[in-house]
């Protein structure tokens, strides 16, 4: 069985609101072995929900299509009455669905419903009535030409709320069975070098076993997939996991935690390690992400936010002809951050970060995103140059990323020199 879902909602389509709909039932749809072959997202509008609804009808591949949103009681809400119209129904007013609605107002608000909420009470002929627990919109159901039809509110929590009907009408026999194998996730490395890399390995996956690789932010999320998945394919796709896993494992932080922060503090706990950090341009990002770590005061010492050239001079001892000579963003005063954050901490590692995030403050020889950032211990000290090209917010999360990778190939360094 493959599957097409619409969400109808011009704050979906403007921006306005995250959609957390179409991520919800793809997700719960997969692993009951349905393959979402078709996500839409329409305006409200008359014309676009017909168009978009026509579409999904015609593919004779889908067999279950899931629609959300369009069942308020404003003059903008008409999914169910487009719908009613392609399928040549005519809308009937079900007293018990209104008695529903009425019973909700009563309990939850103490009220009458207005007058407008007699529109949720109106019905296709032959569809099905859902009744929803959490809210005032019914779902319906609806059978047509082989194809299962549903329609659910567009409030996540309430279309959520209705999984378990559309979950009951899949058939064992109508399921394809899914495997996805755990995700790996890698940090200090680019996507197309880690692909590279790879590239032996995944020429030798069976035919039928697909991957993926995700890009998220400075980290590369990769896992493998298959259909009709049995104990035995499950075992050779999890002993090719393992060895993509062994064959990049300097850059693979998922196996010490689920985030980069808590790899990392795992890192420092396990080599009995404490740090201190000088942010210029993230202006406390780092040391903000690197503290959401419940026992991060076992390892991180201090921060110190130097945004001011003075600062720099008073708190690190940064010194001033190095600020007028070379500038705050170099790679010398990134180290000199660095090392003045260690050595004044005595912690066992110091890193500083200084760069331009934008939108001003810009050059044609350091323009906005150009960021260092230097990491030292007692014997050994490094800095890299970064080019980054967002705005100001995206810059300094990029630049934070940047750093959190550096250490923990850092510490994955340490720990196995």
């Amino acid at each position: 069985m493959k599957a097409g879902i619409m969400c109808v909602g011009t704050e979906l389509v403007t921006g306005l609101t995250q959609d957390m709909n179409a991520l919800f039932f793809s997700q719960k749809l997969v692993h009951q072995g349905v393959f979402p072959k078709t996500v839409l997202f329409v305006p409200d509008d008359k014309y676009d929900i017909a168009r978009v609804f026509r579409f999904l009808l015609q593919d004779t591949e889908i067999r279950l299509i899931i629609i959300c949103g369009g069942l308020g009681p404003t003059d903008d809400d008409f999914t169910k009455e487009v719908i009613a119209e392609i399928l040549g129904y005519q809308l009937y007013f079900d007293e018990g669905t209104w008695q529903k609605i009425r019973q909700f107002y009563q309990k939850i608000r103490g009220i009458e419903p207005p007058e407008n909420n007699k529109k949720q009470a109106l019905v296709p002929q032959g569809a099905v009535v859902l009744t929803n627990e959490l809210g005032t919109a019914p779902g319906l159901k609806i059978e047509v030409e082989g194809k299962q039809i549903f329609v659910v509110p567009g409030v996540p929590r309430e279309a959520e709320f209705f999984w378990s009907f559309i979950q009951q009408s899949i058939h064992e026999e109508e399921r394809l069975p899914f495997y996805r194998s755990k995700i790996l996730k890698f940090c200090g490395i680019g996507e197309s070098q880690l692909a590279i890399f790879l590239q032996p390995l995944l020429r030798s996956l069976p035919a039928d076993v697909r991957f993926a690789f995700l890009p998220k932010y400075g980290e590369i999320w990769f896992y493998l997939y298959a259909y009709q998945v049995d104990e035995e394919k499950r075992r050779k796709m999890d002993e090719h996991l393992d060895l993509i896993a062994r064959s990049q494992y300097d850059f693979l932080f998922s196996p010490y935690g689920d985030t980069l922060e808590e790899a990392i503090g795992k890192l420092m706990q396990a080599q009995n390690l404490t740090l201190a950090i000088a942010e210029s341009c993230t202006g406390g990002l780092l040391g903000d992400r690197i503290t959401n770590i419940p026992g991060s005061s076992r390892y991180f010492d201090r921060g110190y936010i130097v945004y001011s050239n003075r600062a720099k001079v008073e708190e690190l001892h940064v010194p001033q002809n190095l600020l007028e000579t070379r500038g705050a963003v170099s790679e010398e005063v990134a180290l000199y951050l660095a090392q003045g954050a260690r050595e004044n901490a005595q912690a066992d590692i110091g890193m500083g970060i200084t760069g331009i995030a934008g939108p001003q403050g810009g050059s044609e020889e350091k323009p906005v995103g150009l960021v260092y950032v230097a990491i030292a211990d007692a014997t050994q000290a490094e800095v890299k140059k970064y080019q980054f090209g967002g705005d100001r917010l995206m810059n300094k999360r990029f630049t934070s990323q940047a750093a959190l990778s550096m250490l923990f190939t850092f510490l994955r360094r340490r720990k196995t020199a």
